[in-house]
């Protein structure tokens, strides 16, 4: 048998005459004509090499090694109807499906909290695998299918992704609660002035605070670069440091004690927060359950979380 070349709709075919003993009541069954049911199995016939089947005086009889075909095969179809069924139908009550996601390191603080206490109470089953990636390897890990989607910031991605947009977040600054220069609000001079640490994530370019201040031919005095965020606001605490984050992070921090947010001083670019993914997870039901959630828990209006 050439396995490469097999037609599984024969053993739609083979199951049915299994199942009703009959070339004419396979056919019936299948929708087919006698003359096709037939031609399908003479050409089972050739390709396992025995009759199958035996007219009796009740009707097609298997032979021995028909009768050992029928509970693999009908394993097997039943497989590949499940396996069907899954792309097409989600049901987040009982399906254990593993979604990953990739997330930067303040995405994983603001998004996953929310997120999975949400998935805890709605889809008790459902994993999730969070895939901290650099930024130019997103694209690859989306189109490969290694990742389901991205939650953030990602003006790289725009082209050749869906797309659905979240909310717009505005940057603003973090400090000690008790800086003595600074209070309920900032000057310029102020900012910079101050010593300032920034979050680099690998393969990320300058980010929307370095545009906004190269514009305007201003420096700032950076006396720290993290690879990674959660170093920071601990180190804020015990400084006068500033630093300057999306402004969604003042939720994910609101247990943390001494670190306050003050508007920036000048205009910067807002976060255009959006869930990306790739055209070959598009139609995918479980897929768009997931979509769907993020945009129901994360699609709001931010102003309110801006320090006044």
């Amino acid at each position: 048998m050439n396995a490469e070349n097999f037609d599984l709709n024969l053993i739609r075919v083979f199951l049915a005459v299994a199942k009703h003993r009959s070339v004419t009541e396979a056919g019936l069954n299948l929708g087919l004509t006698q003359s096709t049911v037939s031609h399908s199995l003479a050409r089972l016939r050739a390709l396992c090499n025995d009759q199958l089947f035996v007219r009796t005086s009740d009707g097609m009889a298997p032979t021995t090694a028909a009768s050992a075909m029928i509970e693999p095969l009908e394993k097997a179809l039943a497989v590949v109807r499940a396996s069907m069924k899954g792309t097409s139908t989600f049901n987040p009550l009982t399906d254990d499906r593993c979604f990953n996601i990739v997330l930067s390191e303040i995405g994983q603080l603001i998004y996953l909290p929310q997120l999975i206490d949400h998935l805890t109470r709605e889809a008790p089953h459902v994993t999730v695998k969070v895939l901290h990636l650099p930024i130019d390897q997103y694209r690859n890990a989306l189109m490969s299918g290694d990742a389901d989607l991205s939650i953030g910031h990602l003006p790289t991605l725009q082209n050749g992704f869906h797309q659905l947009k979240l909310f717009d977040d505005p940057y603003v600054c973090m400090l000690r609660a008790d800086h003595p220069h600074i209070h309920a609000s900032m000057s310029m001079r102020q900012y910079l002035a101050a010593s300032h640490i920034v979050v680099e994530p690998p393969g990320r370019g300058p980010g929307l605070v370095e545009q906004a201040l190269s514009r305007d031919r201003n420096k700032r005095r950076i006396v720290m670069r993290l690879p990674h965020f959660f170093a920071g606001p601990l180190i804020l605490r015990r400084t006068n440091y500033l630093m300057t984050a999306p402004s969604r992070v003042k939720v994910a921090l609101s247990d943390l004690n001494n670190i306050r947010f003050v508007p920036l001083p000048f205009k910067v670019e807002l976060m255009h927060v959006k869930v990306l993914w790739h055209e070959r997870m598009h139609h995918d039901a479980g897929h768009r359950w997931l979509r769907n959630t993020i945009a129901e828990q994360f699609h709001e209006e931010l102003s309110h979380l801006v320090a006044a």
